[in-house]
């Protein structure tokens, strides 16, 4: 960098210092366009601290009871002899419950639908288009990572970052993550709008130095900001074309909240039964002072007791285990799932579960259901402003011939994860058809054996108007005896 610049830098960061100590104001732009970027980054909600705090919980090698201290041995003098190592037992209870309440919501890949009133071919043809630049972005992956994320973490962003490759705009759909050595900063306005979205990374430039970087959206600019070993920040500066913040932030509590205690609490159980297991597991040789010769050493191989009158050995053996440690062991793990709206299936009752209905797994499932509707309730609000962001993307970026995407109406539909009983369903509707409440129209859109209702409709009616010219033929045969 030229050393101009970098003392101009350096003055615009003085000058930002006297202005924020007699306390004057400076607009979050005004901040960025004078290279005060981490006064910027400032005014933002970092989620970095609490997303590392919900990591320590979520890893088992960082659970409360690896740092258990190991038991110190001392002689009868009260000297210190030696540690003898305890168990600690780590138990994965957090992976578990977010895996699960992952399958409820995106278990299967969202649906999305046409819903434009006046649908026509170009409105098709946008919508399909749309869809098939989601799929080609792995949108079902990604969503699905970062909910994962998101139940781990607390928060968790999908970016959408658009570039040009061989004179082609294209998608690329990013995760930003704590686990993944993201920051993600956020400025919300009062009505829960994203406002400013930053994410912050570390890269190594061509002298393997390490260079700290911030991309700062807003709805109109994007902010490239960079920084060295001096200090000084870069600030690289471009219009956003897409007129949106191209970023979706997920945010909610860690889906075991609520039963960290009980989970402390068991993994404690588990590893103290395991220590008294080692203690006690063996049985221990009791034997009287009346015995001639000394006992064996462990590494002898003799097993040959001589004993004076009246001597004695045996050994002492554990008649049972600690039914009460057990208890409270099983009573906290049934805890935790309920308390996490978790099923708690065993394999034996998955095998069990192998042929039920789909209604069968619902009310089996009945826990986790609750607890998806909940996520729902957020989801919701973040697909349909994919949606919007989509249309916003391939419109001003990606399709740009297009004119435009408004003139469409995307919907979404959560599916259900384990299926539905697609018989059952095509039965009723097959009823409904037969007494004349349901349209052949919304049979086909029932049926899982066809694909394509529109085109299924365009078959059925040809195959009818050929029916009736033969019908009209066969009837002129009878009547004049040959065909006209």
């Amino acid at each position: 960098m030229p050393i101009k610049e970098t003392v101009k830098q350096i003055v615009n960061i003085v000058k930002n210092e006297i202005k924020a100590s007699v306390g004057y104001q400076q607009t979050f732009e005004e901040l960025l366009e004078n290279h005060d970027v981490q006064r910027a980054i400032g005014m933002l909600e970092s989620h970095s601290s609490a997303a590392a705090d919900n990591l320590l919980q979520y890893n088992s090698d960082t659970h409360k009871i690896m740092s258990k201290p190991h038991k110190p041995i001392f002689d009868k003098n009260g000297n210190y002899l030696r540690d003898k190592p305890v168990n600690r037992i780590a138990i994965p209870y957090h992976k578990f419950i977010n895996e699960v309440a992952l399958v409820f919501i995106y278990g299967r890949p969202v649906k999305w639908s046409n819903a434009t009133t006046d649908s026509s071919d170009q409105t098709d043809d946008k919508f399909n288009r749309l869809v098939s630049t989601l799929v080609n972005a792995r949108f079902d992956a990604h969503i699905r990572e970062a909910k994962r994320h998101a139940g781990c973490e607390g928060c968790s962003a999908m970016l959408f970052h658009t570039y040009q490759e061989d004179e082609e705009a294209k998608l690329l759909i990013r995760v930003l993550a704590k686990s993944k050595n993201d920051d993600i900063y956020t400025l919300f306005d009062q009505y829960g709008r994203l406002s400013v979205f930053a994410w912050g990374y570390t890269t190594l430039n061509a002298d393997k130095h390490s260079v700290h970087h911030y991309d700062i959206y807003t709805k109109d600019t994007i902010y490239f900001c960079s920084t060295e070993k001096s200090g000084t920040w870069q600030v690289d500066k471009k219009d956003n074309r897409v007129g949106k913040i191209p970023v979706i932030v997920f945010q909610q509590e860690v889906e075991w909240e609520g039963v960290q205690t009980l989970i402390d609490r068991i993994e404690d159980a588990y590893s103290k039964n395991a220590d008294t297991n080692d203690n006690f597991g063996d049985p221990a040789l009791v034997a009287t002072s009346d015995i001639v010769n000394t006992l064996p050493k462990q590494e002898e191989e003799s097993r040959l007791y001589v004993l004076k009158n009246g001597g004695d050995i045996r050994y002492l053996e554990r008649s049972n285990t600690n039914e009460a440690r057990q208890k409270e062991i099983d009573a906290l793990d049934e805890q935790i799932m309920n308390k996490s709206f978790t099923p708690n299936l065993t394999l034996e009752q998955l095998r069990g579960l192998a042929n039920a209905s789909g209604e069968t797994l619902r009310q089996v499932m009945l826990l986790a259901e609750i607890k998806a509707d909940k996520r729902k309730e957020s989801h919701d609000g973040y697909l349909s402003r994919i949606s919007s962001l989509m249309k916003a993307i391939m419109g001003r970026v990606l399709d740009v011939r297009s004119g435009g995407y408004d003139d469409i109406v995307v919907t979404h539909e959560f599916q259900e994860p384990f299926g539905s009983d697609v018989a059952s369903v095509l039965n009723d509707a097959i009823k409904m058809y037969g007494a004349g409440a349901m349209s052949l129209q919304t049979l086909l859109e029932q049926s899982y054996l066809v694909p394509n209702a529109d085109k299924e409709m365009e078959r059925i009616n040809k195959e009818n108007e050929e029916a009736a010219k033969l019908q009209q033929q066969t009837a002129l045969v009878d009547v004049f005896g040959t065909a006209r």
